[in-house]
């Protein structure tokens, strides 16, 4: 239980308390500088103490060459943009997470605790998102939040939660039907539809089509599909006006393509933000407010409607250089094509999902609350590629079966 509690204070320092305005600022920066301070005092100490026989961290290049990104692109922000290296050190402070890889290899957490915090914060995001939907325009968190193609989009930190939760419940329903998973399910669904993105509601419907054809578990896939078109159907009559919407920015968009304010927000920062060629390679930091190099980006946004955020791993590579994004190539890559027991599948469809909507959204990797999911996705692969290369007659004697035996 002790281990459980250690990751979900970590998510929830990690996901900035979901931003609720009563909180302040000061009082969720501090609290997520004290969820990165937990997660280096268990490695410290699990250094120290821990005696157990760790397996193989099959990661560890990949988050090494992030990291590498990130230290470059301090000095970055302080030679090209007079930033010093104590503000970019705090600024980029969500980066951080991505210890938590070695935290749940430390604490060996149960595969059945991380699935179960996957899917419940999956459904806290869902109503969270809900509620301040409904009492809109009063503001319960302090996030972006506006008013676009006949609905209300809310940037609530967890998104990605939801997301994988979807796969991961869809999996489950795959395994064993029943109400309360394929609620959830139409749950997630409305909640991507009340956001009102084209991407990743097309995206998220096509790999459930695929994922329902592919999958090794499904008995009548023929009876399936019927079920989900005839689940989905009543939540399009729902949200019709989001998809008539949708449908005609679809339109206005393919005749005015110079106008898309994400294709000019790319082009702007590829070509006008770098202050010299060895940027390219380092990133030019993460902006601080604390300094002009902020309020030169926030200005970006007020004045061009240019946000970084909304450019994926465009926006993540200006910040922080080659070395990150070949880093979450790699990961994306080995995620999408490794070898994976049939309960894990879910995963590679949560990454291609990520693939379609790379450039189009906030990136997953630099992001506190996605960042320590995907930390969740890579510990859990390293395990199952563990149980599947020990011979099953030593497994039983192994000192680390014990944190997968609660999955059979």
């Amino acid at each position: 239980m002790g281990k459980k509690l250690i990751i979900i204070f970590i998510v929830i320092s990690a996901l900035e308390l979901y931003n609720f305005t009563f909180l302040g600022p000061n009082f969720i920066k501090v609290f997520q500088l004290a969820g990165i301070a937990l997660m280096a005092v268990v490695l410290i100490i699990q250094l120290v103490y821990q005696k157990e026989i760790n397996f193989r961290k099959h990661f560890n290049i990949e988050l090494l060459l992030i990291f590498i990104g990130v230290i470059l692109s301090m000095f970055m922000a302080q030679w090209g943009h007079d930033q010093s290296l104590s503000i970019t050190f705090i600024a980029q402070r969500f980066m951080y997470f991505y210890l938590a890889y070695w935290v749940l290899h430390s604490i060996k957490v149960s595969v059945n605790d991380l699935e179960d915090i996957i899917y419940w914060f999956g459904i806290v995001f869902s109503i969270l998102y809900i509620l301040q939907y409904l009492v809109h325009p009063m503001v319960i968190f302090d996030v972006r939040i506006a008013e676009v193609r006949e609905t209300v989009r809310i940037f609530l930190p967890g998104f990605f939660f939801l997301i994988l939760a979807y796969f991961l419940t869809l999996n489950r329903l795959f395994e064993s039907f029943s109400i309360g998973k394929l609620f959830s399910i139409l749950l997630f669904l409305s909640i991507v539809i009340l956001m009102g993105t084209r991407q990743v509601i097309f995206t998220l419907l096509l790999l459930t089509i695929i994922n329902v054809l592919f999958s090794k578990t499904v008995k009548s896939k023929v009876l399936i599909l019927i079920l989900m078109v005839s689940s989905i159907i009543p939540i399009i009559l729902m949200f019709q006006e989001i998809f008539i919407s949708l449908i005609d920015l679809s339109k206005d968009q393919s005749e005015t393509l110079e106008d898309n304010v994400r294709l000019r927000a790319a082009v702007f920062f590829l070509t006008e933000l770098f202050p010299n060629s060895f940027a390219y390679i380092t990133g030019n930091g993460a902006d601080s407010y604390n300094s002009s190099y902020g309020f030169m980006i926030q200005m970006y946004r007020d004045a061009y409607g240019f946000y970084q955020s909304d450019i994926g791993l465009i926006g993540d590579y200006v910040r922080y250089g080659a070395f990150f994004a070949l880093g979450a190539f790699l990961i994306l890559f080995r995620m999408i094509f490794s070898k994976t027991s049939d309960s894990r599948s879910y995963f590679k469809y949560f990454y291609i999902s990520i693939l379609l909507t790379l450039f189009t959204g906030g990136g997953p990797f630099a992001q506190a609350d996605s960042i320590v999911l995907i930390c969740f996705t890579l510990y859990i692969i390293d395990i199952d590629k563990h149980d599947r290369n020990i011979p099953e007659e030593e497994a039983q004697e192994h000192e680390l079966t014990e944190i997968t035996e609660d999955r059979y």
